[in-house]
């Protein structure tokens, strides 16, 4: 299945249209070479200059790539634009999500039931961590899910979250439960704001991958010696033939599991620093 296709399944009634564009932030407008079908972009920015220009002016590296898909695709009339803009907001509609309706991702905390946070205490146990009292940093905490999970045990955690709508939702969150032990913070996982060896879990999930080896060098900065690094991937199990995440994990230290996610055996790695 397409991911746009996925995206329309998970959220019924969105409708995304091309002047949500204008919401995306710098990071994410660096990523619409990966994320962004080149034709229908192409289509869309043809009939809109003046979003082309305000996608420059938020990530100027992206002049290039918008030059060439231009010449490689010319202009549609106005049936074919209309497909075209469908589809590609359709392709991002989560960032769309991200900036208009983070409440929408939100999936309230039951830490008896979450498979997430089961699955990260699980493999912490089996690692002999106690997550009592420890130092956590949820890295690409998106709307929180594993922050206030991990808030009423835990010393302090670190949301780090590159989406300042996300940013924002978690902080109001937090103040309207009156959590006083959540710290948000601005960051990408291959660039967290945090001194070296303050971690002793850090913890991720559907957020690993778009830098993997800068994303893991910065992990292991950030992690203390005899700390924990647990990633949950999104990616059903097993690893399909020519996965580039396993050998690179691997090569790095850390050892594969699964975890059931609602009846969806998912991947996921995990590595104890200083063994």
């Amino acid at each position: 299945m397409r991911y746009a296709d996925t995206l329309r399944g998970q959220f019924p009634g969105l409708d995304p249209e091309a002047d949500d564009l204008f919401l995306l932030e710098a990071h994410q407008v660096a990523q619409l070479p990966d994320r962004a079908p080149d034709r229908e972009l192409a289509a869309v920015l043809h009939a809109r200059p003046r979003l082309r220009r305000f996608l420059v002016a938020r990530c100027p590296p992206i002049e290039e790539f918008l030059r060439r898909i231009a010449a490689e695709h010319g202009p549609v009339g106005p049936d074919e634009l209309a497909a075209c803009e469908d589809e590609l907001m359709w392709e991002i509609a989560d960032w769309v999500v991200y900036q208009r309706a983070p409440d929408r991702l939100d999936v309230e905390p039951d830490e008896a039931h979450d498979p997430c946070w089961t699955a990260i205490s699980d493999v912490a146990a089996g690692h002999g961590v106690d997550l009592h009292d420890q130092v956590v940093v949820d890295a690409g905490a998106g709307t929180g899910r594993l922050t206030f999970l991990a808030a009423p045990t835990a010393r302090h955690v670190f949301a780090v979250e590159p989406v300042a709508a996300l940013r924002r939702h978690v902080r109001e969150r937090a103040a309207r439960q009156g959590i006083g032990n959540v710290f948000v913070l601005d960051g990408c996982l291959d660039q967290i704001p945090l001194p070296a060896a303050t971690a002793d879990v850090l913890m991720t999930r559907q957020a690993i991958g778009w830098r993997l080896d800068a994303e893991l060098r910065e992990v292991e900065r950030v992690t203390k010696v005899d700390g924990l690094a647990i990633h949950l991937l999104g990616m059903p199990a097993p690893a399909p033939p020519g996965d580039e995440l396993d050998p690179v994990l691997s090569a790095h230290g850390y050892r594969p599991g699964t975890y059931d996610e609602r009846g969806v055996v998912r991947r996921l790695y995990v590595r104890r620093f200083g063994r």
